[in-house]
């Protein structure tokens, strides 16, 4: 599974990302809504990113780049990770314990759901 399906099986909203084969910095902060100061504390914190750096030290992000920025993003804001056990998830299974939490999530809902409708039944 690649990371691109493993985030849209776990609940992550992504954009299409066009054919361009490198994004700016500002492109990648406005697809990810995540500011450029921290995309840039993000590329030392996480080997997962690693944009290109061309001239004049400008940073160039593929789409591996960028949806690396996504999961990292994931694991942080809406999982609620710390910057260390982000990175140890990321070393360890590449999402598929988060993609398999979400799964369970999702069908304990829809239990939940039946079960108030049930209950409405039998009042």
């Amino acid at each position: 599974m690649s990371t691109k399906q493993a985030l849209v099986k776990a609940g992550v909203k992504l954009p299409e990302l066009s054919d361009k084969l490198f994004f700016s910095i500002r492109e990648v902060s406005d697809l990810c809504a995540v500011e450029p100061h921290v995309l840039r504390y993000w590329e030392t914190e996480f080997k997962h990113i690693k944009p290109v750096k061309k001239s004049g030290n400008r940073r160039f992000y593929r789409h591996r780049d960028v949806y690396a920025v996504f999961q990292i993003k994931h694991l942080l804001y809406d999982l609620n990770f710390t910057i260390r056990g982000a990175k140890k998830r990321l070393l360890n299974d590449d999402l598929k314990d988060i993609v398999d939490q979400h799964d369970s999530q999702t069908i304990l809902r829809q239990i939940q759901q039946e079960l108030g409708e049930i209950y409405k039944l039998l009042d």
